[in-house]
């Protein structure tokens, strides 16, 4: 066994002992295919423009040496977070997305911290860790390390755990041997996207993220009203591409139990829409949900209120249609008319008048050419 093969069966195993479920490992060269598709997803509108990617934020994401100069390979992790919990029914309640009912990525980068410490002091390396997307491109590492191949959903697909599974990266300027991609093996299925309830997945591996819940959940914005009504009593994420995908049927659940931002599997919406910042980052403190804007988990919550048609939630609604927040106006309104129906036009005529806002004003007209289909 040569030098770099031995480091790296030492680094493997002394990962599988930090509970690190799969790693494998890559070059760390510029991912210049993945910054081509970035640009080209920008340039067809596929990304919403408001949060669209900088051109220096892609070349970032894409440059692993912009992160840890001299890099020479990267070490692609991923732990399983599949518990086999239902989808909740009470239709008061928020679902939350299984990967973030818990704070993985945090768990996972913590245990490549260890890792990263292990390497250091064994091979005098030097190494950098991150995990949660924002600061490299990791579904691309992940295929080009061979811990999985992209579904059609565009997510890594792993082969014993299938897309149940949150993905990390070390960045190290120690030289390790490159695994080899694996081959797609999604055949002719297109489960996901005849699933996907916005029909964002516009073809194999194309998404279109103006559509996407799971995306959209995530930042401001209005909702456009027909996604609205798709949206159920969803508070953050949407994960119905990978609840129908066979990779993830009869997966075993772990064992593990991640202590780290535990929120459970849905929130009260009533909760939701009287939260104050002060509660927010106290609630999902070392959540991923407490690293977005309280305004946009609020429009969740006020969408999947209006989705469940009850009669207790409007007085909580009625008052959010005078929030400071335009948005906050713009969706109560909405889900005002969701449960009201033609009951509440007086309501909508009279917020019309006083709207100072053109995006919100838009929205009521719509909603007043159209309050009786809400009956």
């Amino acid at each position: 066994m040569n030098h770099t093969a031995s480091a790296k069966h030492m680094i493997r195993e002394y990962a599988w002992d930090l509970g690190i479920d799969g790693v494998g490992s890559c070059d760390a060269e510029p991912l210049m295919e993945t910054r081509g598709a970035f640009e080209s997803a920008v340039r067809q509108g596929l990304i919403p423009q408001e949060s669209a990617p900088h051109p220096e934020t892609i070349v970032r994401l894409t440059t692993p040496r912009s992160h840890l100069r001299g890099a020479r390979s990267i070490l692609s992790a991923f732990q399983y977070y599949h518990r086999d919990e239902a989808r909740p029914a009470d239709p008061s309640r928020g679902v939350i997305a299984a990967y973030t009912r818990a704070n993985h990525y945090l768990d996972l980068k913590l245990k490549l911290k260890m890792l990263a410490g292990f390497m250091e002091k064994e091979f005098g390396c030097r190494t950098r860790v991150f995990s949660c997307y924002v600061t490299l491109a990791e579904k691309p590492i992940a295929g080009k390390a061979g811990i999985g191949f992209y579904g059609k959903h565009g997510v890594i697909i792993t082969p014993a755990h299938g897309s149940l599974v949150v993905l990390g990266e070390l960045l190290t300027d120690l030289d390790l041997e490159p695994d080899q991609p694996r081959e797609p093996s999604c055949g002719t299925c297109t489960l996901c996207m005849d699933a996907c309830p916005t029909g964002a997945i516009t073809s194999p591996y194309m998404l279109d993220r103006n559509r996407c819940l799971q995306y959209l959940s995530e930042r401001r914005g209005t909702i456009p009203l027909n996604v609205r009504d798709l949206w159920a009593n969803r508070l953050y994420g949407c994960s119905t591409c990978q609840d129908v995908c066979p990779h993830n049927t009869g997966l075993s659940p772990t064992p593990r139990e991640v202590i780290f931002g535990w929120v459970g599997d849905s929130i009260a919406i009533r909760e939701i829409l009287d939260m104050d910042e002060v509660d927010f980052r106290t609630r999902f403190r070392n959540n991923q949900i407490g690293i977005r804007d309280l305004g946009t988990i609020r429009r969740n919550a006020v969408i999947a209120a209006g989705n469940s048609r009850m009669d207790s939630f409007m007085p909580a609604l009625k008052e959010l249609t005078g929030d400071p927040d335009p948005m906050i106006r713009q969706h109560s309104l909405w889900a005002v008319a969701k449960i009201g129906g033609p009951a509440v036009r007086g309501l909508l005529e009279k917020a019309l008048g006083a709207e100072p806002d053109p995006l919100v004003q838009r929205d009521i007209k719509s909603l007043l050419d159209g309050v009786a289909r809400f009956a």
